[in-house]
């Protein structure tokens, strides 16, 4: 008798257990679910007002009003090339050349 009513409570007990286990499951997913959608939302609402992490859309709109070169190198460079003073490597380009041809071919 003892060994039945042992049996039934253990019996009682994994059912409690498993059906406890099922609904408790089903809250985490739902809570899961919960965050998620609340994450999704925060991350549409950076995305409308942050392009990356780094950059945000006012940032890319100043950007495009100007292109990003920077004129005083430019300056420079052409000044030197008109004066002659450019350094040039003409085994860097000779070999940039042949690598070009080479793919061509291939």
């Amino acid at each position: 008798m003892v060994d039945q009513i042992k049996s039934k409570i253990t019996t009682n007990f994994k059912q409690n257990s498993l059906e406890t286990s099922k609904e408790t499951a089903k809250q985490v997913a739902a809570s899961v679910n919960r965050v998620k959608s609340a994450e999704n939302n925060q991350n549409a609402k950076n995305v409308n007002q942050n392009v990356s992490k780094f950059i945000s859309k006012d940032s890319i709109k100043q950007m495009t009003k100007e292109p990003p070169i920077d004129k005083a190198n430019v300056s420079r460079i052409k000044m030197a090339i008109a004066n002659g003073t450019y350094p040039v490597d003409l085994e860097k380009i000779s070999d940039a050349l042949l690598d070009a041809y080479k793919e061509m071919k291939d």
